[in-house]
């Protein structure tokens, strides 16, 4: 048996094993997979499926950014189905607090392939954005915080409504104000040219 299998074999039996610590960091570096780590995905299904909703978050988490960045995404057509699938349920289940919410919405998209948001989205945790004016290129960090935000928040985008009522439903009313915010738009505080947030992010 290789030290890696051992590894997963760990993991498997064991939601709060170290060796989830060694599995994210060899297959995933600051929401970007290693390449080849998609393999895991198969893996991930199935141990997310014998976890309890509470114990697969962190795995689903994982699981997103790896579908993600998978070369072959459709080598992985059912097993990035199920994971989605059981995200949605715990989704639905709730939580366990504010920031996992975010992460499990950001997981969802993660399996849907959205390269954007699939990656982005947990500035909504950060409480803050990195974003890039279009016109003068300069870059500076937004407030998220609606009581200390410049930015207009807006909610026409379907993504947008989706998630903002999501997170009311969830009883997380803060990320539903953030997410008007990570939707909305800006006056570049250099140059006056407004532009929307989504557009200029950065990472």
């Amino acid at each position: 048996m290789t030290g890696q299998q051992r590894t997963l074999d760990a993991a498997a039996a064991d939601a709060r094993s170290p060796a989830w610590d060694v599995v994210w960091n060899d297959s995933c570096d600051q929401g970007f997979a290693f390449a080849g780590s998609e393999r895991l995905l198969p893996w991930l299904a199935r141990v997310c499926t014998d976890f309890t909703p509470t114990d697969r978050e962190r795995p689903l988490v994982l699981a997103g950014f790896l579908a993600l960045d998978a070369d072959d995404r459709g080598r992985f057509t059912d097993e990035i189905t199920a994971l989605r699938l059981l995200t949605r349920q715990n989704l639905e289940f709730g939580a366990s607090d504010a920031r996992m919410f975010v992460y499990l919405q950001q997981a969802v998209l993660g399996l849907d392939g959205d390269e954007t948001w699939g990656r982005s989205l947990d500035q909504l945790s950060d409480g803050e954005a990195d974003v890039a004016c279009p016109c003068c290129d300069g870059e500076q960090l937004i407030s998220l915080d609606p009581g200390d935000s410049a930015v207009t928040p807006a909610l026409t985008a379907p993504l947008a409504t989706r998630l903002h009522a999501e997170s009311l439903t969830a009883g997380f009313p803060e990320v539903a104000s953030a997410v008007g915010l990570l939707f909305g738009h800006l006056d570049c505080p250099a140059c006056g040219t407004p532009f929307d947030i989504p557009s200029a992010l950065t990472r």
